[in-house]
Formats: C-alpha cells, sequence, structure tokens
C-alpha cells in the first residue's frame, strides 16, 4: 500500500522557533508510518526553507542544541546544498503540510494563506481564524458577543492616540497585564502596577510591534483546556478535553515558566470541580467555534470567584510530548498517533 507524502513544516520566524523545533520532533516520531511518508520541512529564523533531498528525511534530535547547531546538523543528515524557494514545496508532491510553526507568521495566517495560494492543504485553522486567534483585541470582541466572560480591555495602537493619557486615565483599575496585541508565547508581556510601569512596557513593545493590548489583571486559579476534532465520514465532531490547571513559580506563566522544566507545576485534569469543568468545556467549545478553528485549538483561562475569564485561543498549540494537549489527550485515554491520524485525515478532506 502507497504512503500519503506528507510535509511538516517548522522552525519559521517567530519567538517561538526552538518550541517549534521540539514539538515537531515529538509530531515526527508520532505521526503514523504505516499510513505517511513524512518530510520535514525546516525554516529557519531568517524565513529559508531547508527541505531534504534524501529518500528518507532525518529529524535530529534537537535536545541541548542551538538553532545553528540545529541546522547543521540538519542540513548534513539529508544533504542538504543550499535553502529552497519556497514554492519547491509544490515540486515535492506532499499531498497535505503538517503545520508544527508557533507563533507570529507560523500562527497568524501567513503561512496558511501561502499554502492555500499554492494548492497544498493543512493541518489545523484556516487563514480567518487563525488571524483572528492572534489578533487578541478581536479575539476578545468576538468571546465578549457571545457572552463569554472577559476581563476589562483597551488597545493601544502606535502613533494614533497618547499612550501616556490614555493609561493615566483607563476605565479600569491597575494593576494591568501588557502584551503585544498579535504576540504569541508570553513574549513580551508582563504586568503594572501604576501608569508609569505600563507605559515602560509599552515602549518596550512599540520598539516590534504596532498594537498592544491593556487588560485589567484577574488573580485566580490558571487552567487551560484543548478542543479536539474527530472526523466522521465528511463532518468535523469538536470535543473539548480536560482542563490544566497551571501553577507558575514566578509571578506569572510568562515565557520561562512556560518553556522552562521545573519553572510550573501542571495538574491535568485540573482539581476545580465537576461544575467549573463543564462550564469551561462549553466556554472553549465555543470560542473554538465562534473563531472558525479547524481541528484543534487550545484556550486558556484565569478562574476568579468562580467565574472562568478567557484569556486566548491558541490555534497551533504546542506539540511536544509534555505539552499541554498532550497532558489532556493522555487523561482521557486518547493516543496522540490517533490525533495525528484525525488532523491529517480532515486536512486531507
Amino acid at each position: 500500500m502507497s504512503k500519503t507524502k506528507i510535509a511538516l513544516l517548522f522552525g519559521g520566524v517567530s519567538g517561538e522557533h526552538i518550541i517549534s523545533v521540539r514539538s515537531s520532533a515529538f509530531i515526527f516520531a508520532t505521526i503514523d508510518r504505516e499510513k505517511y511518508e513524512i518530510h520535514p520541512i525546516y525554516i529557519d529564523s531568517n524565513g529559508k526553507f531547508w527541505i531534504p533531498t534524501v529518500e528518507k528525511p532525518i529529524y535530529p534530535d534537537p535536545t541541548g542544541k542551538t538553532e545553528l547547531e540545529f541546522l547543521e546538523e540538519f542540513v548534513q543528515a539529508n544533504k542538504i546544498m543550499i535553502p529552497s524557494d519556497p514554492i519547491e514545496l509544490k515540486k515535492l508532491g506532499v499531498s497535505s503540510a503538517f503545520l508544527g510553526l508557533h507563533g507570529g507568521a507560523g500562527e497568524d495566517g501567513r503561512i496558511q494563506g501561502f499554502l492555500d495560494t499554492i494548492g497544498i492543504p493543512h493541518t489545523g485553522s484556516g487563514v480567518l481564524a487563525s488571524a483572528l486567534a492572534m489578533d487578541k483585541f478581536r479575539a476578545n470582541i468576538l468571546f465578549q458577543s457571545i457572552g463569554i466572560p472577559v476581563a476589562p480591555f483597551i488597545e493601544l495602537e502606535k502613533g494614533k492616540s497618547d499612550p501616556r493619557k490614555t493609561l493615566l486615565n483607563l476605565s479600569f483599575s491597575y494593576p494591568v497585564f501588557i502584551k503585544p496585541t498579535l504576540g504569541g508565547s508570553s513574549v513580551n508581556t508582563g504586568m503594572a502596577k501604576t501608569a508609569e510601569e505600563a507605559m515602560t512596557l509599552v515602549d518596550k513593545i512599540f520598539v516590534t510591534d504596532d498594537r498592544v493590548l491593556v487588560q485589567k489583571l484577574i488573580s485566580g486559579t490558571e487552567v487551560s483546556i484543548g478542543v479536539l476534532e474527530k472526523p466522521e465520514g465528511k463532518k468535523r465532531k469538536p470535543f473539548a478535553l480536560v482542563p490544566t490547571e497551571i501553577r507558575p513559580k514566578s509571578e506569572f506563566f510568562d515565557f520561562e515558566a512556560k518553556y522552562t522544566k521545573g519553572a510550573s507545576e501542571e495538574i491535568t485534569p485540573a482539581p476545580v470541580g465537576e461544575s467549573i469543568t463543564k462550564t469551561l468545556q462549553e466556554y472553549t467549545l465555543q470560542c473554538h467555534e465562534i473563531l472558525g478553528c479547524k481541528g484543534y485549538s487550545r484556550t486558556d483561562f484565569i478562574i476568579s470567584e468562580g467565574i472562568p475569564y478567557v484569556l486566548e485561543t491558541n490555534t497551533l498549540p504546542g506539540m511536544t510530548g509534555t505539552s499541554l494537549i498532550p497532558q489532556q489527550a493522555k487523561a482521557l485515554g486518547i493516543d496522540m498517533k490517533d490525533v495525528f491520524n484525525w488532523l491529517l485525515e480532515i486536512s486531507l478532506a
């Protein structure tokens, strides 16, 4: 039986490059080899595509390697001489692209639009859902429109108004949480207790970004919960997983807390009670559907005084062996090989 050829896109130009490399190592090792022939396509931090020329590509172990060290090993193992034009993907004859990318240009709809343009299906959400989920300001508006609790928020746009004046006259009280509107994975985020602290963070973000989300800080229990879709004929059946409680050892669940071993404690299933669990499952399905997500997603919440407040939805959540969705799937007895089969079946349909 001939196998379906799949491209695994990983790396990328976002601040989550190394997380993508780790996720894709797990994806590469887990995908069903009886069904699929996997071709890993490395996108370096400059946006260059490295396409293996060997018949059976190799994915080196990324543990403990810098980006350059991993790239050198990947290139040597797969006999790649020079980076390829992205359009060369079409010549590979792949039936679908499994997106192992995270954040920025991997998750905001740009790579999805490129693949759509050259006629290669891909796993995960499409252009619009990816862009909406990455745009936290517009996503919050959508969440509010269907009655899901959202902490008060505003957006500052570079060059449009005086941010100092706005931060001194907020309609909600400090402390606040500040992050790039289009950012991902808690990069360049932080808490501010005063307008002065807020302005320092905003100035820092404005160096690289044009839009900043300022939101009232809600204290409580942080949880995250995934949605998976199972193909049933020509239809997709979305279902919510179980929530994970996240207990960061730092002040909040920042980049270091997310990706440094031992920097946070994760409890799956979260000990939040049956009623709250049911509400979280309902809300995360609603977030998935209002954004138009496809295949899978993961939504983060803060539970304060018994009310879950939505933080954001991720359309390409982490997929290392210890990431949250694999943890939640395991708690329900779901094999990640089956999950990856579902994602590919949906993309191929």
